[in-house]
Order: structure tokens, then sequence, then C-alpha cells
């Protein structure tokens, strides 16, 4: 009966080891989830580097009617300025996310491009604070001939884990390592255009 037995299971032992039946599913399992997951990773910065393209593109189509002299005239509020750039940025954007930051030149009567460089703040602090709060916010349109700085930014959550790195907003609320601020900028001189109204 031993030797029954011994020849027994050690014919089972080869024919399982020789078995090749579910080796696809063992090999899926091994590398099915990472690659998933890389192709999450792959299709979320895709997505992300898509809105910041049209958040710029939007800020460049928005600002042409501050160099016009349209926005002046027609007395644009900061609300109404901020939903032509939702608007044109299109159904990527929450408008929710969206801080926009228009700055004009302060240095009358020369107006100059440097003045303008020295009062527009990065990117990083348009938009809230990392603990939430909000961060100084400007709506000066400037007149015929002023230099205009335009920064839309807007609060990207981060879905994969793994992308933290790619985080620029950090600690307090939105917790370190969840959100990256993409932004659209434009800078440009307004045209001598004939005014009759201002930005309200």
């Amino acid at each position: 009966m031993r030797d029954l037995l011994k020849r027994f299971s050690s014919r089972f032992l080869r024919r399982i080891i020789k078995s090749e039946s579910g080796v696809a599913a063992i090999e899926f399992a091994m590398v099915g989830g990472p690659f998933f997951f890389l192709m999450g990773c792959i299709i979320e910065i895709g997505v992300m580097n898509f809105t910041e393209y049209s958040i710029q593109a939007a800020v460049q189509q928005a600002a042409r009617t501050l160099r016009t002299g349209q926005a002046q005239n027609l007395a644009q509020s900061a609300v109404q300025f901020k939903s032509k750039v939702c608007e044109i940025a299109g159904i990527v954007v929450n408008c929710n996310n969206l801080t926009v930051h228009v700055q004009a030149a302060t240095d009358a009567p020369a107006y100059t491009f440097a003045n303008l460089r020295a009062n527009l703040p990065s990117f990083v602090n348009v938009g809230p604070k990392a603990d939430g709060t909000p961060n100084p916010a400007s709506f000066t349109c400037g007149g015929p001939s002023v230099p205009v700085g335009v920064i839309a930014s807007y609060e990207w959550k981060i879905v994969f884990p793994f992308l933290s790195p790619l985080a620029n907003v950090h600690g307090g609320t939105p917790v370190a390592g969840t959100t990256r601020r993409l932004y659209g900028m434009a800078i440009l001189r307004n045209e001598p255009y004939m005014a009759t109204n201002t930005c309200s």
C-alpha cells in the first residue's frame, strides 16, 4: 500500500509540475495590476495636461477682451470675466476650483512691464493657500496702453497616489501631496482704445 501511495503521489506531483493550464491567468494576475495602475497614471497625466492647455487657451482668448477695451467699456466684473474664462475652457474645468487674477501696471504715467512684473504674483499664490484660506485677489483691467497680466489657476485633485510628487500645493487643507495647481497666463499691453468706462 505504501508503494502504491508513493508511486501515485510522485506521478501526481510530476503531473502538477508539468501542467500549464491556468498559467495565463496567474501571469495576468501578476502583471495586470501594475499594468492597469500605470495606464491610470498615464490617463490622469494626459487629462491634467489637456486641462492646463484648455485653461491657457481660455485665458489667452478672454484676455483679448481686456486688450481691446471691450471688458472695460462694458464695465465687466471679476465674476463675469471668470465666467468667460470658464465658458471658453469648457467642460474639463470645474469653475468652483478656478481662480482668476487680473493685475495692471500702476506706475503712471509710464506704465511699464517692469512694474507689472514686480506686482504680478506667482501662479502658486493665485487661489487658495495651503491651509484653504484665499490669497489676495485682484481685478484691475487697466486703461488704454497699460500693461496687464492675467493668471488663472486651477486646483487639480490628484487621484493616483504615486503621482503625489507632481503636487505643488502642500500642507493643511488640501492635504499635502494631493493637489496640483494648474495655470494659464497672459501678459499684454492694452491697445489705445477709446475708453468710455472701466472694469467694476
